[in-house]
Parts: C-alpha cells; structure tokens; sequence
C-alpha cells in the first residue's frame, strides 16, 4: 500500500505505536546511528547513492565555533526520493510483529463490540 494514498492520520497513529528513526546524517553516519540504537528504534537514513537528492540550504556553520559543518543547516529532499523512502519506513511498521498483533487485537475488539 502507498502511504501517500492511504489515511493518513491512521498512519501517523501507527507511527506513534512503533519508534522509528530517520534523520539525515549529515556525513556522520553513526551519529544518529547511535543515538538510535541507544533508543532502541530503527534507524533510516539517506542512502549515500543518493546523497546528490539532498539539497543544503547553505554551507551550515557551527553555532559557538562558526567552523563549516553539514549539521548545522538546513536540507531540502527530492520529493521522489523523500517519498520512496517514507514507504520504506511504512512497509517496516506494517510488518512489525507489534504492529500486527495490534491490529489483530483492535479486529477482535471490534468483532466482539458488534455482536
């Protein structure tokens, strides 16, 4: 199912169900890996294949030091891509056990209620 064609409040629920991570990484990959894992969530992120989709909005200068750094600005995504990616990480939760034991359990409930 497409995300982009489906309910959407019905699939921002879901997503507050399961913990999930995507972040930029911004050329520190395990970074928000890390952070992620600590959390205990899966993490997405921009594939490097595609990092010419990402687009800064400037080159990003650290607030204190005001040395470069790609953190500290701010990114527009190809749509296309941005779009691919948020399937992927609907496609995730969809099969997540958890997830499908509570659809499974909100099915009974609602059999239940209407007898």
């Amino acid at each position: 199912m497409d995300f982009w064609n489906g309910n959407a409040s019905s699939w921002w629920q879901l997503f507050g169900r399961i913990e999930y991570f995507f972040r930029y990484n911004c050329e520190d990959r395990n970074c928000y890996k890390d952070l992620a894992r600590l959390r205990g969530v899966k993490y997405f992120t921009w594939s490097s294949a595609k990092e010419h989709l990402v687009y800064p909005e400037d080159a990003g200068r650290h607030p204190t030091s005001g040395t470069p750094h790609k953190k500290f600005t701010n990114y527009r995504f190809e749509p296309a891509e941005f779009k691919r990616q948020v399937n992927l990480m609907v496609e995730y939760v969809r099969r997540h056990p958890k997830f499908v034991e509570e659809r499974r359990r909100l099915r009974r409930a609602r059999k239940t209620d209407e007898l």
